[in-house]
């Protein structure tokens, strides 16, 4: 009978620590699902700011193309462009994508987006 509690006690004991297991592995399943879910937003957003500044710069080339030609646009010295031109500089000097972003005020996103037309341009 001695035995039976013993034993009886013993797997209330691994129960309880497999409880408290499960408990922590959820807690940490939950902590890396926000932060998951925070870096696909911050990603999501990139995208989207990305993808309104293409739309205005194809926006304004439509406008260019359908005026006289006159000069070159100089994209280096307008603000608007500004940041990238900065970033494609940082590019070739072997900077990386987190770096870029954090210097040009870009997002990480579209520092990726500016590296891989970089290496694909050169």
């Amino acid at each position: 009978m001695l035995g039976c509690l013993a034993l009886s006690l013993l797997a209330l004991l691994l129960a309880l620590y497999c409880v408290k297991q499960v408990r922590h592995q959820a807690h940490e399943t939950e902590r890396l699902l926000q932060r998951l879910t925070r870096e696909v937003a911050a990603s999501s957003s990139g995208s989207v700011g990305m993808g309104q500044r293409l739309l205005a710069m194809e926006k304004r080339l439509q406008v260019t193309e359908a005026q006289p030609k006159t000069e070159k646009p100089d994209y280096y010295q307008d603000e608007e462009f500004q940041p990238y031109a900065q970033a494609a500089q940082l590019f070739k000097l072997g900077l990386d994508a987190d770096e870029v972003a954090r210097r040009c005020g870009l997002s990480r996103a579209e520092a990726s987006l500016l590296e891989v037309m970089q290496k694909s341009g050169s």
